[in-house]
């Protein structure tokens, strides 16, 4: 009968332990840091609706503009961005972003390109980076990447502004000319959080952050978009921004005023465990019951 108890108490342990090992990995724990940047964005395919009646021709614009209210985020542990992304004609990526980084307490500018997208050589160019104007917890920005025609017609180039709404500053900045003067078509994710941290800590009093509109020449863009994590598997983006996890404790939510925002929402232990550990867990919970009563079984036999 002790050997019996004992090996009952002994799996009964071994069950126990597995179970703490799935809760230690669970990637909503504050322990974890993603080794790589995760992006939470918004995805616009072709055919979207614009508020004029017209839709999404990406293959036909050369403005995108995004209007948004920064979240409650005065410091953080590594380098966390508010990121525009649209891919051009030749398959260049034209980037322009308001970010905070280690031991600052406000948001700079920044702007650069990927070229190569496609190919083993794929390369970031910096064009301007940590700029005004600066930004602080909850100001408005506006941020806009555009083609601009050569005042002689024979070309034009890239270029990008980035305008504190709530104080005025602006910057405009030249990015480059790559034979092109539209964008890509297909599904360009236009909007994202990015960040390189995932410790909670930095997110919990971050409020929201609203984006109050997304323009395409001009003219709001009133649905037909997709979240993108980058874990969207039936769909075909151009492009992905980040490509680490994203936290569980960011979300993206549409508002009944029609605006959308990232939020911070604490995660319980039932939902914080993903898909994959919870399903791991109940197996190893099976097996673990069986080869109890089987052991049982044979004992007392």
């Amino acid at each position: 009968m002790k050997k019996f108890r004992a090996t009952i108490a002994l799996l009964f342990i071994l069950q126990l332990s597995t179970g703490a090992v799935i809760l230690h990995e669970n990637p909503s724990k504050d322990t974890w840091v993603s080794q790589r940047s995760w992006g939470l964005g918004l995805t616009i395919p072709n055919g979207s609706p614009l508020e004029d009646g017209s839709r999404v021709e990406w293959g036909k614009h050369r403005n995108i503009t995004i209007v948004l209210t920064l979240p409650n985020i005065s410091y953080t542990d590594k380098t966390i961005y508010f990121i525009v992304s649209i891919m051009t004609k030749q398959q260049t990526i034209i980037q322009a972003a308001v970010g905070i980084h280690p031991k600052n307490t406000y948001w700079t500018s920044s702007f650069m390109h990927v070229k190569n997208v496609y190919q083993h050589n794929k390369t970031y160019v910096a064009v301007l980076l940590d700029s005004p104007p600066y930004f602080y917890p909850y100001d408005k920005a506006s941020i806009s990447i555009y083609y601009r025609p050569s005042e002689d017609g024979a070309g034009g180039v890239w270029a990008s502004s980035i305008t504190n709404l709530s104080t005025g500053e602006s910057i405009d900045v030249d990015i480059l000319a790559d034979n092109s003067s539209t964008f890509m078509d297909g599904e360009q994710e236009v909007i994202a959080f990015e960040s390189y941290t995932s410790n909670e800590k930095i997110f919990e009093q971050m409020d929201q952050a609203i984006l109050h509109s997304i323009l395409v020449d001009g003219r709001r863009v009133l649905g037909g978009w997709y979240i993108d994590d980058g874990q969207v598997f039936d769909r075909r983006p151009l492009f992905e921004v980040g490509g680490g996890r994203v936290p569980s404790f960011i979300s993206i939510i549409f508002k009944n005023d029609g605006t959308i925002a990232w939020i911070y929402s604490k995660p319980t232990w039932n939902n914080s465990l993903s898909p994959i550990y919870s399903i791991l867990f109940l197996l190893l919970l099976v097996i673990s019951m069986i080869i109890v009563v089987y052991v049982a079984y044979k004992i007392k036999s």
